[in-house]
C-alpha cells in the first residue's frame, strides 16, 4: 500500500508581492539618491563657477592693466585671449555660467563688470548665496542682486545697477543678499577694479 504525505516541500524563489516590495524599496532608495546628487552637483557648480569667476576676473586685470583701461572687455575679447575656463563657455557672442545664462560683460576706464544667473536656468537661493558671497570675499568692489541687477553702460560702463546692494566697496549688507537671491530668475552683478 502506497502512502501519500501531506508536508509541502519548501518552496524555491519569491512570491510576487515579496518581489513587488523589493522593487518598491529599491526605487525610493534610488529616488532618494537623485535628490541628494542632485543638490550636491548643484553645489558644485556654484562652487566651480565662482572660482572659474574670480580666476577670470584676475587674468582680465592681468591683462588689461597695461592698457590703463578696461573699455575693450567684452566676451569676445575674453574668449580671444583664452581667458575663458570651463564651466564658463563662449557660445560664439557671449559668456554662458555654468547654468547656461547669459554672462554680460562690461568694461570701463577703471573698472569692469559682469552678471551670472538669469531667466534661462535661474539659480537657486543656495547657488545664488555661495557664488556672491565667494565674489564678495575681497575679489569684486561691488555686487548687486537680485532680478533687476544689472551692468552699467555708456558712461557707466564697467558699474552696476539695480537689484540689492549686497557689497559696496568693504561694506556687506547680508540682508539684501537674502533678497536679492530669493527673487525669481536672480542676476549678480559684480564689479572689479
Amino acid at each position: 500500500m502506497q502512502q501519500f504525505s501531506l508536508s509541502r516541500r519548501p518552496s524555491r524563489g519569491f512570491a510576487l508581492g515579496e518581489m513587488m516590495l523589493a522593487v518598491a524599496i529599491v526605487a525610493v532608495i534610488v529616488a532618494i539618491g537623485a535628490a541628494v546628487y542632485g543638490n550636491m552637483r548643484g553645489g558644485i557648480n556654484a562652487d566651480d563657477q565662482a572660482a572659474k569667476t574670480v580666476q577670470l576676473a584676475a587674468d582680465i586685470q592681468k591683462n588689461w592693466r597695461n592698457a590703463g583701461t578696461f573699455a575693450t572687455v567684452s566676451g569676445s575679447t575674453v574668449n580671444a585671449l583664452s581667458l575663458v575656463q570651463k564651466p564658463i563657455k563662449f557660445d560664439g557672442t557671449n559668456l554662458q555660467d555654468a547654468w547656461g545664462n547669459t554672462m554680460s560683460v562690461s568694461g570701463g576706464t577703471t573698472t569692469f563688470s559682469l552678471t551670472i544667473g538669469g531667466a534661462t536656468n535661474p539659480l537657486g537661493k543656495d547657488e545664488c548665496a555661495a557664488v556672491a558671497n565667494r565674489l564678495g570675499s575681497g575679489v569684486a568692489t561691488n555686487i548687486n542682486v537680485g532680478t533687476a541687477a544689472t551692468l552699467g553702460s555708456g558712461a557707466t560702463a564697467g558699474t552696476v545697477t539695480g537689484g540689492n546692494s549686497y557689497k559696496v566697496g568693504q561694506t556687506v549688507t547680508q540682508a539684501s543678499l537674502t533678497t536679492g537671491c530669493s527673487e525669481a530668475s536672480t542676476v549678480i552683478a559684480a564689479s572689479f577694479r
